[in-house]
């Protein structure tokens, strides 16, 4: 951590901004990414050179070694090439931990890469000029990669200016096709207070109040969170994930169809590149729907830890320091091997293997501030809370078979009550005292619809009904665009629902209601050339949007 020049206490941020390359540039950018991939390809296999020999090369060792090469092989930057020696001996040191802590199928590195992005350090490699173009250098006597200068915000809505800009990584996408910035940058820590990590400006001891926050993580619901209010009361938040599941249900199918098709194209026929394209286009959009869904759903995660910890410090005396502790069921490994231990169906399979649990989990802590710790959660969901009963679970209810306690509850707060008992008593389940009362919130990862939305869509969907399938393209078409067709297939029930009409007036011929398209147009383009009986010139008939 940091300290700004008024003592606060700074932090550092990535953000994520989309930049457009022109021609000139996308194309050094694309050769830059390949030498930048061949250095790395090179360093590893000196690396394992030294270790076949018996040495035990470290980071400055890298370091020297990269800085060495004739500019011929390392075509970029001094400092993009000494990130490059960098991210290898981090990788080699994460490696070396995981091994160390027991962790099962650690590799070090050895796989080749073909593309990788292009680093430039903090002040180095990176210039603005004239405030409006920022120059990414690839090294003396190249030409250097120029765009406009990115503007975005921080978290409280101001304007990040280039002084406070520190390492950046120019990004390539290949499914969306487009360059990205990731722009690291200074900014006002926010992060709430943990139990390791004190706020600014308050003393590790003395009276603190530690409060808890235990996520019981799901596939149908992606969060749970549960603690205890002030008032000694249970406050549940389950946030639904059911819109992240229909969105990877149509790329599961999409991408069905699609490898069924190129299975039956050559390879590299236009119609297979073609199919190839279409796989990414559809690559490219899961991924920002999911993506979204994901901030949307660590955002309200966010906010309601915010707001448990600012009533609890509201609640506490002034000398009491309020903790937090963020605790979450694990469930680490879950996706491992599911094809082998055969624990699944071949459905539930493939949703483990596409739970996004790890990057909310990331982001989470990453808005938060908090270190995430994980605590054994078996039997969390079939427990219940007070009598601490079990039993197996179908559905999203839990209903206790005690007669005695005949609890009610949905079974993902259950599971987040009962993560957070073990995570206050050291792992045991402990029974909720008989009087303790648990509020459960539910909300949409993503905002729905409004009021007025659903009339429309319902008024549209009965409108669609009664028109019928043999309507041919008037039954696909918007409802506005059904009203003013004067075909003499229609039913008359199509013609009992349109009775309700509105007449838009304009002297001299074809008339265009706001948002009626090209259907009206035409419509009226009949009525003028005599071709329409049923519609008088100089005015155009359009149903009402509202039921």
């Amino acid at each position: 951590m940091e300290e700004g020049a008024d003592g606060a206490r700074l932090r550092v941020l990535t953000a994520v901004v989309p930049v457009w390359l022109n021609r000139a540039a996308h194309e050094r950018a694309h050769e830059a990414c390949h030498a930048s991939a061949l250095l790395w390809n090179r360093t590893v296999s000196w690396v394992r050179e030294e270790w076949a020999a018996g040495r035990s090369p470290g980071r400055e060792d890298i370091r020297r070694y990269v800085t060495s090469l004739p500019g011929e092989v390392r075509p970029l930057h001094a400092h993009t090439a000494q990130a490059v020696a960098y991210d290898l001996a981090d990788a080699i040191a994460l490696a070396r931990t995981n091994k160390a802590q027991g962790i099962r199928g650690v590799k070090f590195p050895w796989r080749e890469k073909s593309y990788r992005p292009l680093v430039f350090t903090a002040n180095f490699g990176w210039k603005v000029k004239d405030h409006a173009r920022l120059v990414l250098s690839l090294g003396k006597s190249r030409e250097r990669i120029v765009l406009a200068v990115p503007e975005f915000t921080d978290r409280f809505g101001l304007l990040v200016t280039p002084d406070r800009w520190g390492e950046m990584k120019l990004c390539w996408n290949s499914a969306s096709r487009a360059w990205a910035l990731h722009i690291s940058y200074r900014s006002i820590d926010d992060s709430l207070p943990s139990v390791v990590r004190p706020a600014a400006g308050e003393r590790c001891g003395g009276a603190a109040r530690t409060v808890t926050i235990a996520v019981d993580e799901g596939i149908i619901n992606p969060m749970t969170l549960t603690t205890v209010a002030p008032d000694g009361g249970y406050t549940a938040l389950v946030l639904n994930g059911r819109s992240a599941r229909a969105v990877k249900q149509a790329r599961n199918k999409g991408m069905a169809q699609l490898q069924s098709k190129m299975a039956r194209c050559r390879v590299g026929s236009r119609r297979h590149r073609k199919l190839a394209e279409a796989r990414k286009k559809l690559t490219a959009k899961t991924d920002h729907r999911l993506r979204d869904f994901n901030h949307q759903v660590t955002a309200k995660a966010n906010r309601f830890i915010r707001e448990q910890v600012a009533a609890h410090e509201q609640a506490a005396p002034e000398d009491v320091q309020v903790v937090v502790r963020l605790v979450v069921g694990d469930v680490r490994g879950i996706e491992r091997n599911t094809e082998k231990r055969r624990r699944a169906s071949r459905s539930t399979r493939q949703q483990l293997s596409q739970w996004e649990r790890a990057v909310q989990e990331r982001q989470l802590a990453y808005k938060t501030g908090l270190p995430i710790q994980h605590i054994s959660e078996a039997n969390s969901s079939q427990t219940c809370p007070y009598c601490l009963g079990r039993r197996k679970v179908r559905g999203r209810t839990y209903v206790c078979m005690n007669k005695d306690c005949a609890l009610v509850l949905h079974r993902d707060a259950v599971g987040g009550v009962n993560i957070h008992t073990l995570a206050v008593n050291d792992g045991t389940f402990v029974p909720v005292s008989p009087g303790t009362e648990i509020r459960v919130k539910y909300l949409r990862a993503q905002p729905g619809w409004s009021l007025s939305q659903r009339e429309r869509h319902g008024f549209h969907q009965r409108a669609q009904a009664r028109a019928g399938v043999e309507r041919r393209r008037e039954a696909r078409s918007s409802a506005r665009n059904r009203a003013i067709s004067t075909d003499p297939g229609v039913s008359t029930d199509v013609a009992a629902a349109l009775q309700a009409e509105s007449i838009v007036t304009h002297e001299g011929g074809t008339a265009t209601s706001p948002g009626t398209g090209r259907a009206c147009a035409h419509t009226a383009q009949r009525a003028t050339d005599g071709r329409n009986p049923g519609v008088s010139v100089g005015e155009v008939r359009t149903s009402k949007l509202t039921p």
